[in-house]
């Protein structure tokens, strides 16, 4: 889509009113998909310390749980940006809201809202991008998919003062890009749930489907926001 921008052509119009840096959400069904998440918060570093003051929050509202202690996404997201990377835990937003696309962008739009963030660039893999660039439009005027690729993330000015975090962030975003088969079926579902958007925008069949794929991630975030 041409709405989707390379981080050069970010850089060059970055705001100077508050931004933030969507990280989207993945569902954590396998090791390659926990490295898509993975690679997705390590894209958000490097953009993070390229960006120039004043700097942009990093969000994240999706719900899902991993691994056999039921650990929260955000909390993995929250470790790596503070922990790994470390970025000031003040930029970073964790608001356990979303199980599918749709609600995901709606729940950024309402903290950005909060915040007085003007505009959004949205993390992702280059096979959800296109959709996920659809539903930005629909809520908020200042959106940019930004696709989580080595090539992509070579297009970055990275300061030099953090060059010993850029080696990690290169190789967690390399091991962060699915195979063949997974391509072929993540654009399989990406086209079906584009479809049923187009039948039905408000978006009822795909939070049910997300409830029954994902069910003990949306306990926890009914828990969550209660």
């Amino acid at each position: 889509m041409d709405t989707i921008q390379s981080p050069q052509e970010t850089e060059e119009r970055w705001p100077t009113t508050p931004s933030a840096i969507l990280i989207m959400g993945k569902r954590q069904g396998t090791k390659r998909e926990n490295r898509q998440l993975w690679g997705r918060t390590a894209m958000a570093a490097a953009l993070w310390y390229s960006a120039p003051d004043p700097k942009p929050y990093i969000l994240f509202v999706a719900a899902d749980i991993h691994g056999p202690h039921n650990t929260p996404d955000g909390q993995v997201v929250k470790s790596l940006l503070v922990e790994k990377f470390g970025i000031s835990a003040d930029f970073v937003i964790i608001r356990p809201r979303s199980l599918c696309t749709l609600i995901e962008t709606r729940a950024a739009r309402a903290v950005c809202r909060a915040h007085n963030v003007t505009h959004i660039f949205a993390l992702t893999h280059l096979y959800h991008a296109p959709r996920a660039q659809r539903y930005l439009d629909e809520v908020f005027p200042n959106a940019a998919v930004i696709p989580v690729h080595p090539e992509i993330l070579a297009e970055i000015s990275f300061p030099p003062a953090y060059a010993d975090l850029l080696p990690e962030i290169q190789q967690m975003v390399q091991d962060s890009q699915p195979g063949r088969l997974d391509l072929w079926r993540e654009y399989l579902v990406e086209g079906l749930l584009n479809l049923a958007h187009t039948v039905d925008p408000r978006g009822r069949f795909e939070r049910r489907l997300a409830r029954l794929l994902r069910p003990g991630a949306y306990h926890h975030s009914v828990r969550q926001v209660k």
